[in-house]
Formats: structure tokens, C-alpha cells, sequence
């Protein structure tokens, strides 16, 4: 996984820059009825959490944590071993097999990749319920690309700098 980075650094002190991936979070968490939300940026082997919507649980998950890319779904949604929507995590022997879906529980997931200009994946943007959500269909998938993009054009206008310190 690259390293490098957008301006995050930027965004985090433009305020209109880190409201609107903010509202883009909290709107997409709260129009599905999710329970937590967040972009993660790639950084070597692991997902960092950049921005992050889980109101109650913020104990569980807050800006600037990581984990290993291994024990979360994003790297294996991006191989394709895994779907990006998810309803019932428990369908899927992978998504069982790790160690987080027992630990939060997750029971409902849905996440797509958040694109630099290149092509190359920054990070995720995710969504996910302690509860199986067989609600969830391919609107909410398209709700949540629609958002991604949208994050990714915000983070594309402050252009590519160093890595962001996890």
C-alpha cells in the first residue's frame, strides 16, 4: 500500500474542508441507520482512522487509532475476497474468521474504497452496525459511493504531500 498522503494536515486545519467530510460521515451514518462510520486512510500495513462518526461509542474507535490492514475488512474487500456490502457479516467465513467482527461485534457492513486522482486507493470509507441489517441494499451501496466520491474530490483538492503521522 502507498504511503503517501493528501494534505490531510490541511484538511484538519480548514475547517470547511473537515466539516464537510464530517457531515459526509454523519449523513450517509444516519441515513442508513448505522451505528459507526469513518474514513481510513491507508499508511504501509495499516488503515488509519482519519475522521470518525460512532456517537456512544467513541471509546471503541476515535481519529488517529490504526490496525493492521490484515484484521480489518478493507484490505479484503479490495482483493475482492470479501463484498463491499455486507447485510449479515455472518454470511461470510472470512468476515467471521476475524478477530474484530466477535470484538465489536459486526454484524452489517458496507465500505468502498476512497480513490486518489492516480487511481490508487487512499483509504475507506465505511459503515457498519453491531446488528445485521438485511435492510441494507445496493441504494445504500450507491449512497455511499456517492458520498466517497465526494470526499475523495475534497481530499484531491489539497493535493498530495507527505505522509500525515498516524
Amino acid at each position: 500500500m502507498p504511503s503517501r498522503s493528501p494534505a490531510l494536515s490541511a484538511v484538519a486545519e480548514n475547517t470547511a474542508d473537515h466539516a464537510a467530510i464530517q457531515q459526509s460521515l454523519d449523513t450517509v451514518r444516519e441515513t442508513l441507520g448505522m451505528e459507526v462510520a469513518y474514513l481510513s486512510e491507508f499508511m504501509d500495513s495499516r488503515a488509519v482512522f482519519r475522521a470518525v462518526s460512532a456517537p456512544g461509542l467513541e471509546a471503541m474507535i476515535q481519529p488517529s487509532q490504526s490496525m493492521d490492514l490484515r484484521e480489518v475488512y478493507c484490505k479484503h474487500i479490495i482483493d475482492g475476497n470479501l463484498p463491499r456490502l455486507m447485510p449479515d457479516t455472518s454470511r461470510h467465513k472470512i468476515a467471521t474468521d476475524l478477530p474484530i467482527t466477535q470484538m465489536i461485534p459486526i454484524g452489517s457492513h458496507l465500505s468502498v474504497p476512497v480513490h486518489r486522482p492516480d487511481g490508487s486507493i487512499f483509504g475507506m470509507f465505511c459503515f457498519l452496525s453491531r446488528q445485521p441489517r438485511p435492510d441494507l441494499t445496493e441504494d445504500a451501496l450507491q449512497l455511499v459511493e456517492t458520498h466517497s466520491a465526494l470526499v475523495a474530490s475534497r481530499l484531491d483538492s489539497l493535493g498530495e504531500t507527505a505522509p500525515m503521522p498516524a
